[in-house]
């Protein structure tokens, strides 16, 4: 594996290429270009908002600690967002690209990882707009201003991120080209783990024995780790951190020698 990094190393360029490619075709010929991708997020925004201001009345929003809940609702899906287009886009980046894996040699891993980094050029930008949005609501609401203290967290969150999707893109992306049915079965999982993730609800409280079970969900830590951060303005969980990096450090390690094991026979197979 250790020679698989540096073989990605030298083809660092390439993977910048890929990496810009994937943005350019995603608003190629597209009047709003970027701010596309800011829809999705927002629309969901509006949409949950709409739903539990009215399912919880704002008394129930402000017991459970949630005095703006557009803010609570986007700080977990930033990272979702991120996570969920990196995978769904790496699930096909081997068998779309079937005619380029025949012709040219170079890193198959490149496909997938591109693929990830064009959406964390996203995700930044994203960010961003939500740091704007932060400092509106923050004319009314104070203590959102001091969001600053706690924007640090973010490059020690934002890895640990990113190591996970790589790690997941690459096992998904593997698989699709033996199994085409992993494609649609991606879909699914996704839309099951953003149920089962605090992002458009609180962290539960209620779940006896089986809040071990739910904790399990990698997603649950990372997310409530960004909510800490950009929403309840606190330092990130110690235990959340720690359990979250070595998820993502395994999940990337497995992921990466599955690819390679099956890497070998992708030009066939496609």
């Amino acid at each position: 594996m250790i020679e698989q990094f540096k073989n990605l190393f030298k083809y660092k360029e390439l993977l910048l290429n890929f990496a810009k490619k994937e943005l350019k075709i995603k608003y190629k010929n597209s009047v709003l270009g970027f701010f596309w991708s800011l829809l999705n997020p927002i629309l969901m925004m509006l949409v949950f908002t709409f739903v539990f201001t009215y399912a919880f009345k704002p008394q129930g929003l402000a017991k459970m600690g949630i005095d703006s809940y557009p803010l609570f609702i986007l700080a977990g899906l930033l990272p979702w967002n991120f996570f969920n287009a990196s995978v769904i886009g790496s699930t096909i980046s081997i068998v779309g690209n079937a005619s380029l894996i025949k012709k040219v040699y170079f890193p198959r891993e490149l496909l997938p990882i591109s693929i990830a980094l064009a959406n964390l050029v996203n995700f930044a930008l994203e960010l961003l707009v939500f740091l704007a949005f932060i400092v509106v609501i923050g004319l009314f609401k104070p203590r959102f201003l001091a969001i600053y203290k706690f924007l640090p967290f973010l490059l020690l969150l934002l890895p640990i991120l990113f190591i996970l999707t790589v790690g997941v893109s690459l096992l998904v992306a593997a698989l699709n080209v033996y199994l085409r049915d992993i494609q649609h079965l991606v879909g699914i999982l996704l839309l099951m783990l953003f149920y089962s993730t605090p992002i458009i609800y609180p962290m539960p409280t209620n779940l006896g024995k089986y809040t071990a079970l739910y904790s399990l969900n990698p997603m649950v830590s990372i997310v409530m780790s960004f909510k800490n951060a950009l929403f309840w303005l606190a330092v990130p969980s110690l235990h959340f951190i720690a359990y979250s990096s070595v998820f993502a450090i395994v999940m990337f390690l497995f992921g990466y020698l599955i690819f390679i094991r099956l890497e070998p026979d992708f030009a066939e197979e496609v």
